[in-house]
Parts: C-alpha cells; structure tokens; sequence
C-alpha cells in the first residue's frame, strides 16, 4: 500500500478515537493500519498501542501482544511498560507484572502510580511486603492526598508490624474518603493488632464489588482529579450533574470509583472540547487501565446520549 494510504488510515483512526467510537469500529480501522504499516514505522506503533488499550481489559493476552512491538520499537517509553504491567496482572503473571513496572520506573521514576501497583504486587500477589514498603512510602510522597495509596501504604506497614505508623495512614485513607467501607475495614484491622490470620480487606486498593453503590466516592475522586486537572469549580460541578444523571434510576456496580471519576472527566474534556486529551492520559492520571476507562465511558455516553457542546453539562 503506498505511504498516502497509510496516511489516510492513521488519519481515519485518529478520527475514530477522537470521536470514541464504538471500539470495534476503531479497532477494524487500527487492525488494517497495523497489517499495512511498515513494521518499524511510527504508524505501526500508533497502532498496536492503541490496539492494546482499546483491549487490554476484555482480552488481557491480546493486549500484551501489541504490547510487545510497541515495546521493541520505543523501549524508551514508559506508558507501554506500564500497560504490560497491567495485562500480566490480569493475566495473574504477577513475576512478569513486576518487571515490566519496574522498567516503567527506569524512563519515569516520579510516576507514583507505577509504585503504588508494583508496590501492590509485592506486598499481596508475591507477599514481599519488605520489598514493597518502599515503593509504597515514595507513592504516598509524591501524591500523599490519594486514599488508595495511603491505604495500600498502610497495609504495608501493618503487615511489617509498624502499627502507630499504619494506623495513621489508615485514618488519614479514612478521612480522605470515609464512605470507604474498605478503608474503615483496613482501619478496624489495624486496631486488632493487623492478625495474620485475617484478611484486611481494605488493602492495597485492589478492586472490590461492594453491595452498595459507592457513588459518594465516585464523587470524591472526580473532584481530585478534576481540580488536579485544571478544571473550574463550574465545570466540576456540571461533571457532578451528569454523574447524578447517569446513576439516577440504575443500579451502577462500582468496583473502583476511579474508574468511573476517570470517565466522566473524559466525557466533560469531549464535551468542553478540550485538546490533547486522551485515554490514556485521563486514566494513568486515576491509576487504572485505558479499557476500563472506555468500557465506562461508553455506557455514561451511549445511556446520556452525550454530545461535544451538550448544553446540559456547559454553562452558557
């Protein structure tokens, strides 16, 4: 295929993720780009890295393929490395996970989420808390008002038999979100001396179905990550509403309310037409998985009909 044709496919999957369309119609559109690219072509890497996102959550296997030409061709690129983390955790390869976050660490060693999972993975999947504790520690440095990194540092400690220290992340993690049921569990744990024979639910911030929807929460982590961001207090109001919207009359499951704090901050950057926003850059900012984040997306935008300059969600 000449290089013009190349082009105006790169060009149609562009469009196709900016509009984030249905993901079989980008991903038919990214497949052909990747069969037609050069293998060592930017294009090619464009490709398989957005291939990888689009499936990592649904087919964890899949996604690391990608992952790995993208990664032989830009090795110097953090993201990849990371996303590769997550597949092989959802995969339960939790000694591969390890080292493909600790290669993200090498070209982004400031990333707090990068430490906060590896740490995750040392201290419950390998059970190496002495090896976690300090990934965990910097973690909660760089981004010491998250709840789930304070309460993953806390479950560290305890388990190292630093109580006084642990249980004071634990409140802190408490304070920060208190409808947090796990984090009063992981608070309670501590409190009975952290037994070795229980399991604290409330660690490492790993993700729980709850049998109440913990829409407070969702709440709670959209106005960190919104004010984070750079958004008005208007504007993460108007979020607030078409959270309100969405939730009102269904049952929504939240696992993780970073999750759907992470899309519905996405949805608000496409109805404020905000540029250069992206996926992937909305969900490593909330610590979790580009797929999990269009998964939600999807379901908010599809159930709201939502549209670039939605007059419900933008103050004239």
């Amino acid at each position: 295929m000449s290089e013009t044709s190349v082009d105006t496919l790169r060009r149609r999957a562009e469009a196709a993720l900016e509009k984030d369309e249905r993901g079989s119609s980008a991903e038919k559109i990214l497949e052909r780009l990747a069969q037609l690219a050069n293998d060592e072509s930017e294009h090619a890497v464009f490709a398989h890295r957005h291939l990888a996102e689009l499936r990592l959550e649904r087919h964890p296997w899949r996604a690391a393929l990608h992952l790995r030409k993208v990664i032989a061709l830009a090795p110097d690129d953090d993201v990849p490395h990371a996303l590769m983390g997550l597949c092989q955790a959802l995969l339960g390869n939790y000694q591969a996970a390890v080292a493909s976050y600790r290669r993200a660490l090498e070209h982004a060693p400031r990333t707090p989420w990068y430490h906060h999972n590896l740490g995750h993975l040392l201290d419950v999947a390998l059970d190496v808390p002495k090896k976690a504790v300090r990934h965990l520690e910097l973690a909660h440095q760089i981004e010491p008002d998250h709840d789930e990194i304070a309460a993953s540092y806390a479950h560290c400690l305890a388990r190292l038999g630093e109580l006084d220290g642990a249980l004071t992340l634990a409140r802190i993690a408490f304070q920060l979100a208190p409808r947090n049921r796990d984090h009063a569990r992981l608070v309670s744990w501590i409190e009975r001396g952290a037994p070795a024979n229980e399991k604290a639910t409330g660690d490492a911030g790993s993700s729980r179905a709850s049998d109440v929807p913990k829409s407070e929460a969702v709440v709670e982590a959209l106005e960190r990550g919104m004010t984070r961001s750079g958004y008005s207090p208007d504007q993460v109001d108007r979020a607030r509403h078409l959270w309100s919207d969405y939730a009102e009359g269904r049952r929504v499951r939240v696992r993780k309310p970073e999750a759907y704090a992470a899309a519905l901050e996405y949805a608000m950057a496409l109805i404020l037409r905000r540029r250069g926003v992206t996926q992937a850059m909305i969900a490593k900012s909330y610590g979790i998985a580009p797929g999990t984040l269009s998964s939600r997306y999807h379901a908010i935008r599809d159930a709201l009909a939502l549209e670039p300059g939605d007059p419900r969600y933008v103050r004239n």
